[in-house]
């Protein structure tokens, strides 16, 4: 049982981190589309590289 806790813990914290860097890469970069450019988070405006 405690091996299946440790592997959930992981893969949790893994999902964690890629959803972060998700989050920086969407932070920095445009919409491809020309005409639509969805609303972006105010929480996720501390990623971004140029303020």
């Amino acid at each position: 049982m405690e091996l299946k806790k440790d592997i959930s813990e992981k893969s949790l914290k893994m999902c964690n981190a890629l959803a972060l860097k998700f989050a920086a890469s969407t932070a920095n970069s445009a919409c491809l589309w020309l005409c639509h450019q969805p609303k972006f988070p105010e929480a996720a405006n501390k990623f971004k590289k140029v303020k």
